[in-house]
């Protein structure tokens, strides 16, 4: 019989940036979406996301972060689900719909009407994920979106 150690979410610690980092660099350059705006959150997560009132949250695996997701604040009542990455030997394990529901959760307890993200057409996966929580596309507005996300979406919190 195989047993697997717990995943556990936590929140943001200084020893997590470097991971933050890494696991988001390494899908966005492999899917040629890194562009100047990530570089901000991935140099200062704290500053950009902590901060102002954010969160990033970590998945653990025997103390080895495996996977990651921001609480971006975007103004009252307003967070932005961001920097979602999973590492891919973790893939498929749910890390996403966990990280996905902490960032939601949060949201809620911080009294936000929408928790809102953007992503690609050619991101699936993560499309199927999002559409499953119940989020809903949108048009983006003005000046909110990456030069890369062709996919706005809502997820209202009433």
């Amino acid at each position: 019989m195989t047993t697997h150690a717990p995943i556990d979410i936590v929140t943001y610690r200084d020893e997590y940036a470097p991971a933050f980092d890494r696991l988001n660099r390494a899908w966005l350059v492999s899917g040629n979406f890194l562009e100047a705006a990530d570089e901000v959150y991935l140099a200062a997560p704290r500053a950009r996301i902590i901060e102002p009132g954010g969160e990033i949250f970590f998945a653990l695996h025997d103390d080895a972060v495996i996977g990651t997701a921001a609480a971006i604040p975007h103004g009252a009542g307003v967070y932005e689900l961001g920097k979602l990455a999973v590492d891919p030997s973790s893939q498929g394990r749910g890390l996403g719909r966990m990280l996905t529901n902490a960032v939601i959760e949060y949201a809620r307890t911080h009294n936000a009407r929408c928790v809102v993200l953007t992503s690609s057409t050619r991101l699936t996966v993560a499309l199927a994920l999002y559409r499953s929580l119940g989020f809903q596309e949108r048009p983006c507005p003005p000046g909110f979106g990456y030069e890369t996300a062709d996919v706005y979406m809502e997820l209202a919190l009433g």
